[in-house]
């Protein structure tokens, strides 16, 4: 969980989001939601992904779906994208959803602690307000061998 902090600080900390046209949107939606249902990665060299909304640091800026979007058959609100260009502390998609913590975790089949591991990921659940669906994809940073002194 330690290793999550930096993902989570980096979307936490994301400026307002950004509306694409829908043109673009129709593009980039299926690899999104590929991503944010944490089954496939999505190709970040295509042109469709190349037009998203970068911030100052070159990440992705918050997007806000400007046609109805749907993860796990759920309305989503607004997609947030954390990927370390290093690989070192991994990707993070979450979308923010438009529908009840029980309607989240029924339709991404949730364990008990909210979560579920799939072949890309961790999908996790959190959020105080609204839900959001996080998919993370671990990095090559490896705090096994942290010690402290």
């Amino acid at each position: 969980m330690k290793s999550l902090a930096p993902l989570l600080v980096g979307v936490l900390a994301a400026p307002a989001a950004h509306a694409l046209d829908a043109a673009q949107w129709q593009a980039v939606a299926p690899t999104l939601q590929a991503a944010l249902e944490c089954r496939t990665k999505p190709d970040t060299t295509g042109a469709a992904w190349m037009s998203l909304p970068h911030d100052a640091e070159g990440g992705i800026a918050a997007i806000k779906p400007p046609v109805p979007f749907l993860v796990f058959g759920l309305p989503v609100r607004e997609v947030a994208i954390f990927i370390d260009a290093s690989g070192e502390l991994g990707e993070s998609y979450t979308a923010d959803l438009g529908a009840s913590l029980a309607a989240v975790r029924k339709a991404a089949k949730l364990n008990a602690e909210d979560g579920r591991t799939t072949p890309m990921g961790d999908l996790t659940l959190g959020g105080d307000t609204s839900p959001k669906l996080t998919c993370t994809v671990a990095g090559a940073y490896d705090e096994s061998d942290y010690q402290e002194n």
